[in-house]
């Protein structure tokens, strides 16, 4: 048997698919076969990259060090801290603050007190009278009698000297300022002045009377 040419072989595949036209339809979408191929970084990558080198050994060669690069970064912990505020006049002490920690336990957050035991502040004519002699009851305290609104109260206030200046003359215009008084603030001089005019004096002030000599 002769086997055909390959003119005759092309004819027959042409034969064949013309009389099997879903046959060559279905190779037409047949997806070739996968093939190991190089992908390249795309080119604006690689520009992107090559300036960034570019402008790193730049900007590491024009930046001034003081010192041989060999040395390395030269600051200390000191002088990158950022600079610890100061207490400056300028700075604000908050005196609602103080009386929270300090005084609202016994006098109460309203200024209230507690009736026959702490006085009360709000109205109270030893807060909204004379400055001096109210910065000396934080510097050195009260103990015995003591007249607040016609009602005589015979405790103990302790000092709070270890206080500074500008904190009593903060928590002094606090209760000054609110619930319902509205008296001047007290300033820091003041204090400062009582505390070095009664520096002498080594215990607090023994009930209303001579609290109120201001000795």
């Amino acid at each position: 048997m002769i086997a055909p040419r390959g003119g005759d072989r092309k004819q027959d595949n042409r034969s064949s698919e013309a009389h099997h036209p879903r046959a060559s339809a279905q190779r037409s979408r047949e997806n070739a076969d996968p093939s190991e191929r190089v992908h390249p970084l795309p080119w604006f990558l690689i520009m992107f990259i090559g300036a960034m080198g570019m402008w790193g050994g730049f900007y590491i060669y024009s930046t001034p060090s003081g010192s041989s690069s060999a040395y390395g970064d030269q600051r200390t912990a000191t002088t990158l801290r950022p600079p610890e505020a100061t207490l400056t006049a300028a700075v604000a002490v908050d005196g609602a603050q103080i009386y929270a920690g300090k005084c609202a336990s016994c006098h109460q957050a309203t200024g209230a007190g507690i009736s026959g035991v702490f006085p009360p502040l709000a109205g109270a004519e030893w807060v909204t009278g004379d400055e001096k002699i109210l910065s000396n009851i934080l510097l050195h305290g009260v103990n015995g009698p003591l007249e607040v609104k016609g009602n005589v109260y015979n405790g103990a206030m302790p000092a709070w000297n270890s206080l500074s200046d500008e904190e009593i003359a903060a928590v002094l215009t606090y209760i000054r300022r609110n619930w319902g008084n509205q008296a001047p603030a007290v300033t820091a001089a003041t204090v400062k002045v009582q505390r070095e005019a009664t520096q002498g004096r080594t215990g607090p002030y023994q009930g209303g009377t001579e609290l109120a000599a201001g000795n």
